[in-house]
């Protein structure tokens, strides 16, 4: 039984484990934390844990998902972006002109990582939002409802926030 139990925890362990590729991303991508970082407010840039989650829907297979990353950090535009409501809030990042190979090794971290729900990024979004705002309904936060605002502009965004901060941050 002590056997089953050691290989079972070992593969676990295994399985969080980043490639070495990802490693060294982590060591990269230090620098994009200047912008990406979910504490700051107000935001510079969405945090990792949003990036991954968007590109991961787009780009399910690691290898897309990477070059999707590296091609956007070399030349990012309103064209390719993934992500509009931020680029509308915060602008578009400037190119990063980094080697392909530290490009690629920041998009594998960003692939393998398990990001941390980015709870102050959402609640600053929150109690900012245009739709608690609009309401007039105070500025704590959930209380407004954004009715008859499209995506990107607080509705349906807010809701989408509102619920994942209750669902992982309380």
């Amino acid at each position: 039984m002590k056997k089953i139990t050691l290989i079972t925890l070992a593969l676990a362990f295994n399985a969080l484990a980043l490639t070495p590729e990802a490693e060294k991303g982590k060591t990269a991508i230090a620098a994009c934390m200047a912008c990406h970082n979910a504490e700051l407010s107000p935001a510079l840039a969405p945090p990792f844990y949003g990036v991954q989650n968007k590109y991961k829907q787009a780009f399910s297979d690691k290898d897309m998902f990477v070059q999707a990353i590296s091609d956007w950090a070399k030349n990012p535009s309103l064209e390719k972006s993934l992500m509009k409501r931020p680029v509308k809030k915060l602008g578009l990042m400037p190119a990063m002109p980094l080697p392909d190979e530290m490009l690629a090794q920041i998009g594998a971290y960003l692939y393998e990582e398990e990001f941390e729900p980015p709870c102050t990024h959402w609640a600053n979004d929150l109690k900012n939002s245009t739709g608690s705002q609009a309401q007039g309904r105070g500025k704590e936060m959930g209380q407004g409802k954004g009715h008859g605002r499209g995506m990107g502009q607080g509705g349906n965004h807010d809701a989408m926030i509102r619920m994942k901060y209750n669902q992982l941050c309380k």
